[in-house]
Protein backbone atom coordinates (compact mmCIF):
# COMPACT_ATOMS: atom_id res chain seq x y z
CA UNK A 1 0.00 0.00 0.00
CA UNK A 2 2.62 2.15 1.13
CA UNK A 3 4.47 1.82 -2.65
CA UNK A 4 0.95 2.43 -4.28
CA UNK A 5 0.65 5.83 -2.23
CA UNK A 6 4.23 6.40 -3.12
CA UNK A 7 3.68 6.35 -6.61
CA UNK A 8 0.68 8.51 -6.55
CA UNK A 9 2.86 10.86 -5.38
CA UNK A 10 5.44 10.62 -7.98
CA UNK A 11 2.85 10.85 -10.67
CA UNK A 12 0.99 13.75 -9.39
CA UNK A 13 4.00 15.79 -9.20
CA UNK A 14 5.61 14.45 -12.58
CA UNK A 15 2.04 15.33 -14.36
CA UNK A 16 2.31 19.29 -12.53
CA UNK A 17 6.15 19.38 -13.72
CA UNK A 18 5.06 18.27 -17.74
CA UNK A 19 2.74 21.47 -17.60
CA UNK A 20 4.78 23.95 -16.07
CA UNK A 21 5.76 26.72 -18.03
CA UNK A 22 9.40 26.53 -19.82
CA UNK A 23 9.67 29.51 -21.59
CA UNK A 24 12.31 32.51 -21.28
CA UNK A 25 9.28 34.46 -19.99
CA UNK A 26 9.80 37.40 -22.86
CA UNK A 27 6.82 39.00 -23.53
CA UNK A 28 5.51 40.43 -27.20
CA UNK A 29 4.31 43.53 -25.95
CA UNK A 30 1.25 42.97 -27.89
CA UNK A 31 -1.23 45.03 -25.75
CA UNK A 32 -1.26 47.60 -23.76
CA UNK A 33 -1.37 45.88 -20.34
CA UNK A 34 1.85 44.51 -21.19
CA UNK A 35 3.43 47.83 -21.46
CA UNK A 36 1.84 49.14 -18.38
CA UNK A 37 3.26 46.29 -16.42
CA UNK A 38 6.30 46.89 -18.38
CA UNK A 39 9.10 44.38 -16.24
CA UNK A 40 8.99 40.84 -16.57
CA UNK A 41 11.13 38.06 -15.06
CA UNK A 42 13.50 36.42 -17.43
CA UNK A 43 12.61 32.62 -16.77
CA UNK A 44 16.59 31.74 -17.67
CA UNK A 45 18.71 34.04 -15.89
CA UNK A 46 18.04 35.50 -12.37
CA UNK A 47 19.89 38.33 -13.13
CA UNK A 48 18.40 39.79 -15.90
CA UNK A 49 14.93 40.86 -16.57
CA UNK A 50 12.58 41.79 -19.91
CA UNK A 51 11.48 45.53 -20.51
CA UNK A 52 8.11 46.07 -23.16
CA UNK A 53 8.95 49.57 -24.23
CA UNK A 54 7.00 49.90 -27.84
CA UNK A 55 3.64 47.78 -28.54
CA UNK A 56 4.11 45.17 -31.23
CA UNK A 57 7.59 44.53 -30.53
CA UNK A 58 9.59 42.18 -28.11
CA UNK A 59 10.65 43.14 -24.79
CA UNK A 60 14.34 43.98 -24.56
CA UNK A 61 16.47 42.58 -22.13
CA UNK A 62 18.05 44.11 -19.35
CA UNK A 63 20.52 43.21 -17.12
CA UNK A 64 20.09 43.81 -12.77
CA UNK A 65 23.04 45.61 -11.16
CA UNK A 66 26.06 43.59 -9.52
CA UNK A 67 25.32 41.54 -6.84
CA UNK A 68 21.18 41.86 -7.62
CA UNK A 69 18.62 39.27 -9.18
CA UNK A 70 15.42 39.92 -10.47
CA UNK A 71 12.19 39.31 -8.60
CA UNK A 72 9.08 39.34 -10.72
CA UNK A 73 6.68 39.98 -7.76
CA UNK A 74 8.34 43.32 -6.53
CA UNK A 75 9.52 44.22 -10.31
CA UNK A 76 12.55 45.08 -9.48
CA UNK A 77 16.27 44.06 -8.56
CA UNK A 78 17.18 43.11 -4.93
CA UNK A 79 19.62 42.07 -3.31
CA UNK A 80 20.60 38.45 -3.20
CA UNK A 81 19.70 38.16 0.51
CA UNK A 82 16.37 39.53 -0.41
CA UNK A 83 16.26 37.26 -3.17
CA UNK A 84 13.40 34.27 -3.53
CA UNK A 85 12.46 31.82 -6.66
CA UNK A 86 9.22 32.49 -7.86
CA UNK A 87 7.49 30.23 -10.14
CA UNK A 88 7.59 31.14 -13.21
CA UNK A 89 4.42 32.02 -15.61
CA UNK A 90 4.19 32.69 -19.02
CA UNK A 91 3.61 36.47 -20.35
CA UNK A 92 0.36 37.66 -21.26
CA UNK A 93 1.85 37.33 -25.06
CA UNK A 94 5.10 35.73 -26.69
CA UNK A 95 7.75 37.13 -28.93
CA UNK A 96 7.58 35.60 -32.50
Amino acid sequence: MKFQIAISAVLVISCGLVHAYDGDGQPGCKSQVELDIAVFRNNWDATSYWKCETLDKPATEFKCPSETGFMDSLKNCVSWEEWEWEKPVAPISEAD
